[in-house]
């Protein structure tokens, strides 16, 4: 009889979705529990959103008594603010209901593109033949840049409602056309401060955009992140774990085969991103996209408004860029949940937030499109020793 009992109480589990060892062991609870029971479920909680942070007591409080109400809500439980068996069985069920992250208000959709008379095109949208395409249309808030390999298509988007202004670049490219790095001195990294518009001119690039500003924690000693730039490490010290501040030193590794990835600071090393082929390392963050996810970070921190800039992949060879214009009066920026909803609706899967503020620049062939930001009463783009680019013209905007 015991065996049978105990085969079926395995069967319930089983098929349950109770995880072992934990649902199962949380006693009978309520107002005035206390101990690591209680820590235990708190913990659990945080873990489906319920709590904004993990730093908890073991108090079961009214506080608690009503996380658990809105967890038995949301699961079509009885509301009693208590964890009796159902409750504690619904809470490690891999079909726990977490609670909902509060989304932002959604920006204006964007308009239609204007219409445009391209040269003849292949199936994805390449020119069929060798040559350039470039279209630009300052009032329309449009610049094109098309060839073979690569189409660059920027978009200016505003929102009156929200006193927001920003660039989406679409970016698709083939047949080995990729980002790349430049430095305004390869044997010196980090040295030569210049504007981007300048480094972007002189390299010629179609498209180049503020990378990880790590030039200037390098000169400051301060701890650089992992810094890796065509095959090359210029800094493996980087934080032990992930935290909130800005920059967190989270990392985007792009690959030969036009994969973008993101990772927590301390998840790999240096060594181990070149084992696995990373071309490029850009360690600014946080991270805002993993496998289409939206980084739990941004919802409780990051909420300053400020100019942004995040770099993202779609799929491979297919990438988007956002640039936030802030600090001004006609658009004040935004915060990082709002990029990373922005770019998750524009099905971004992997995106990592760059170096923003009055860093951000978006160069198009040598000219800056975005506007000068303010800070401390003074209209400025920061120089920087390096910037990410992508394609080659000799056709640079006058």
């Amino acid at each position: 009889m015991k065996k049978l009992l105990l085969f079926l109480a395995i069967l319930i589990l089983l098929f349950s979705g109770i995880h072992p060892g934990e649902g199962q062991d949380l006693p009978y609870m309520t107002a005035g529990s206390h101990g690591e029971e209680v820590k235990a479920l708190k913990k659990r909680l945080y873990a489906l959103n319920y709590y904004k942070t993990d730093n908890f007591s073991g108090q079961y409080t009214e506080d608690t008594a009503e996380k658990v109400r809105l967890f038995q809500r949301l699961n079509g439980l009885e509301e009693t603010g208590c964890v009796d068996a159902a409750t504690a069985a619904a809470l490690y069920s891999d079909n726990a209901v977490p609670m909902p992250r509060p989304t932002m208000v959604p920006l204006t959709s964007p308009g239609p593109t204007p219409a445009v008379s391209y040269p003849q095109r292949d199936e994805e949208g390449f020119l069929a033949a060798p040559e350039e395409y470039i279209y630009e249309n300052d009032t329309e808030g449009l610049w094109i840049y098309l060839n073979q390999d690569l189409q660059v298509i920027i978009t200016r988007q505003e929102d009156s409602r929200a006193r927001l202004e920003w660039f989406e670049t679409e970016i698709l490219t083939r047949n080995g056309q990729a980002f790349r790095t430049v430095m305004t001195d390869p044997q010196r990294p980090g040295k030569n401060f210049m504007a981007p518009y300048e480094i972007a001119g002189r390299e010629n690039l179609v498209l180049g955009f503020s990378d990880d500003f790590y030039g200037n924690r390098m000169n400051n000693g301060e701890n650089t992140g992992i810094i890796i730039r065509e095959g090359q490490i210029l800094s493996e010290k980087t934080n032990k774990r992930t935290g909130h501040h800005l920059p967190n030193l989270d990392m985007m590794a792009q690959y030969p085969d036009s994969t973008l990835a993101v990772y927590d600071c301390g998840e790999l090393t240096a060594a181990d991103l070149m084992d696995r082929g990373a071309v490029n390392v850009f360690s600014f963050g946080p991270w805002l996209l993993r496998d289409g996810k939206i980084n739990d970070l941004v919802y409780t921190y990051y909420k300053s408004i400020e100019p942004r800039q995040a770099l993202g992949m779609i799929a491979p060879g297919h990438y988007l860029l956002v640039s936030v214009q802030g600090r001004r009066k006609d658009s004040e920026g935004t915060t990082l949940q709002r990029v990373a909803e922005l770019m998750q609706q524009r099905g971004v899967t992997q995106a990592l937030n760059l170096d923003g503020g009055n860093t951000m620049a978006l160069i198009f062939r040598g000219r800056m499109l975005n506007k000068l930001a303010v800070y401390k009463n003074k209209k400025f783009i920061r120089s920087v020793t390096s910037m990410i680019g992508i394609g080659y013209t000799q056709e640079m905007a006058d």
